[in-house]
């Protein structure tokens, strides 16, 4: 009889919420039926569940009709949480859509930590999660307990995460990132050993033209490999060797 109850009362009150708005929300925000009684997650890879639920901070008298915005405002401040989208699943159900920052560089803090896209420094251990990501060369040491990278090394961030959605294969090569002027971005790779000269914001394609030259100057002269591709000039592909 209890749970015919209930299945009376949802439907009667979602049938007042088309009509009734957010008075009726409001209502229905004190019934029983409508308390949170399971959080589900998707996205997550390695932020663990505890942690979050945590942040929720999901009680017994925690309702399903609290706004979302709400619980989203609570995941906001893990630092791991690039975005979260919290939907509802009638009667007790909360839906949680995690997207995570994702590690695009390694930067010396002087130990080594993981960056994302935007500079911030992320709570992962390199080692343990075998992290194998470019170095960006820095000139600054960030501040201490500071989230974000100094304005020229977020900038070096981006350029790697651009490099990535670009050429994932060319970025697997790469050992260091640093920038050499405003308009100089060096990219180096350690195995070949070679130095590729770069403005920022190259274009894909014009990546794809240094790898076709790189390729050809190693046919070319095998004793004498090049040292350095310049991507920096339109139209055209500068090889230096050392001799």
């Amino acid at each position: 009889m209890r749970r015919d109850l209930k299945i009376i009362a949802f439907t009667v009150l979602s049938a007042g919420l088309w009509t009734g708005g957010s008075r009726v929300a409001v209502a229905a925000s004190d019934l029983d039926v409508f308390r949170v009684t399971d959080v589900e997650f998707t996205g997550l890879e390695t932020v663990r569940q505890g942690e979050l639920l945590a942040l929720l901070a999901v009680t017994q008298e925690s309702s399903v009709w609290t706004s979302t915005d709400t619980w989203e405002q609570r995941l906001a401040p893990h630092p791991m949480v690039k975005a979260a989208r919290v939907r509802r699943r009638m009667p007790g159900t909360l839906l949680v859509s995690v997207e995570e920052r994702r590690p695009v560089a390694l930067v010396p803090t002087p130990t080594l930590e993981p960056v994302d896209e935007e500079g911030r420094r992320l709570p992962l251990d390199p080692a343990e999660r075998r992290l194998d990501l470019p170095v960006i060369q820095t000139n600054l040491t960030p501040a201490r307990g500071a989230r974000l990278l100094p304005a020229r090394d977020r900038m070096l961030a981006g350029e790697v995460a651009r490099l990535m959605e670009a050429d994932t294969a060319f970025l697997q090569l790469v050992s260091e990132v640093s920038l050499r002027d405003r308009e100089t971005l060096v990219v180096r790779w350690s195995e070949p050993r070679v130095e590729f000269l770069l403005t920022p914001g190259v274009p894909a394609q014009r990546l794809r033209e240094g790898l076709t030259v790189l390729a050809d100057a190693f046919g070319r002269d095998s004793e004498h490999p090049p040292t350095v591709i310049d991507l920096r000039f339109a139209d055209q592909v500068v090889v230096r060797r050392t001799r």
